[in-house]
């Protein structure tokens, strides 16, 4: 029981910009990067390692995603934007219950994304609490968890989706506790030893 943005993938450095980057943010993320690919070359340079070549490769894929969109920015002629993909991030639920939200793909802001996912995945919650009283179950555990991921056109962190798990079992019948627990709060009247 998920909520989860269609298409996205994960990869890229994170390097902390605003919701709506500005030109001369986009251009100083990218001299922050290009100094250190320039790091990260110079210790290949002693060192001839395989992370090394692929850090490289990551910083210099983010360098040209974050240059293609600062040209598009100039020929716009704007001066603030949203990456494509963080504008076009769309969130769908996975799971087969038919009454929470998302179960059509819909946009949600970057502002807001975490609240919407934190909600949908409270929906799982309540409902799996109302199916376990339905079913005469009870609860064992029930957590959430609210992902995140990195864009791969800007590097900015972002909301991916949430997971609900909730765990049940067949409630006990109280008629075979005996001796279990003291409900009565009289400990060694049945018998109560230590060995």
């Amino acid at each position: 029981m998920a909520v989860s943005p269609i298409g996205i993938g994960m990869s890229g450095t994170l390097i902390g910009t605003s919701d709506k980057d500005s030109k001369s943010n986009i251009e100083d993320t990218i001299k922050l990067l290009e100094r250190k690919r320039e790091e990260y070359q110079k210790q290949n340079d002693n060192t001839l390692s395989d992370s090394s070549d692929k850090r490289i490769a990551d910083l210099d894929n983010r360098i040209k995603n974050l240059q293609t969109r600062l040209n598009k920015m100039k020929a716009e002629g704007q001066e603030d934007g949203e990456c494509e993909t963080c504008k076009n991030r769309k969130y769908q639920d996975e799971s087969d219950d038919p009454g929470v939200s998302f179960k059509t793909a819909s946009k949600v802001g970057a502002g807001s994304a975490e609240a919407a996912v934190r909600g949908h995945e409270y929906e799982h919650v309540n409902r799996n609490r109302a199916k376990a009283a339905r079913e005469n179950k009870e609860i064992v555990s029930q957590s959430v968890v609210i992902k995140r991921a990195i864009c791969p056109e800007c590097g900015k962190s972002y909301v991916s989706g949430g997971e609900t798990k909730t765990v049940t079992r067949e409630k006990r019948d109280e008629r075979f506790d005996v001796g279990l627990s003291d409900k009565t709060g009289e400990l060694g009247k049945l018998f109560d030893a230590v060995a």
